[in-house]
């Protein structure tokens, strides 16, 4: 999810561009591991909890907060720059048919039955992450490519705006929650120096206090 992060020539593997898309990366790599987790969990038996309900009901804010700004301050900005819609296309298809494997997840939580809920978590990460792999593949080239700094930075505004006050507090910890060193420095890198005191000293900390999904065990 971006979050306004000033802009650079650095983007994600192999790519230059004139804005930074660590975020963006990131949150792909968040979900994923939110989906794997929460496989993992309900494999291992655990469908119902505290634990299990508030870690859901995170990743769909998180997950409805960064779709909704690429489709209503990403993709038509690109629609109109772009040349050729298939990819713009194929980028809102796949947001549609995310819906209703969404749904049969909340459906899934909500009957507290293990098997249901392995199997409808695993076919939203494998379509999740199929679809995340695409934007990175074909629509984030076209970011790099097409669009301004400005036009970047008002995608990040809006989902500030839609993230609320204080959405900082639980999307940082949340975002790096398990993320592999690397990732982790670059992301604080990029964050003024007071939203890394607080991630540090009173975010994360009491992320980590409350009910969460847990990595399974190796």
């Amino acid at each position: 999810m971006h979050l306004g992060v000033p802009v650079s020539v650095t983007t994600g593997p192999g790519e230059r561009s004139r804005v930074d898309m660590t975020m963006m990366y990131a949150v792909h790599d968040a979900f994923q591991r939110d989906l794997d987790r929460l496989t993992a969990m309900a494999e291992g038996g655990v469908a119902s909890g505290p634990a299990v309900q508030a870690g859901w009901d995170r990743f769909k804010r998180f997950l409805h907060v960064h779709h909704t700004a690429e489709d209503t301050h990403l993709w038509p900005v690109l629609r109109a720059k772009a040349g050729d819609p298939a990819v713009l296309d194929q980028m809102e298809d796949e947001h549609t048919r995310l819906t209703a494997l969404l749904d049969a997840v909340d459906a899934a939580v909500a009957s507290g039955v293990p098997e249901r809920l392995a199997l409808h978590a695993g076919r939203l990460a494998e379509a999740l992450g199929a679809h995340c792999e695409h934007e990175e593949d074909l629509a984030l080239p076209l970011v790099g490519e097409l669009l301004t700094e400005a036009e970047w930075n008002a995608f990040g505004a809006e989902q500030r705006k839609r993230l609320g006050s204080g959405g900082a507090a639980s999307f940082f910890p949340w975002l790096l929650d398990g993320a592999e060193d690397g990732t982790r420095r670059k992301v604080l890198g990029v964050v003024p120096p007071p939203v890394r005191f607080l991630y540090r000293a009173v975010w994360r900390p009491r992320y980590q206090r409350a009910p969460r999904w847990q990595a399974p065990a190796a």
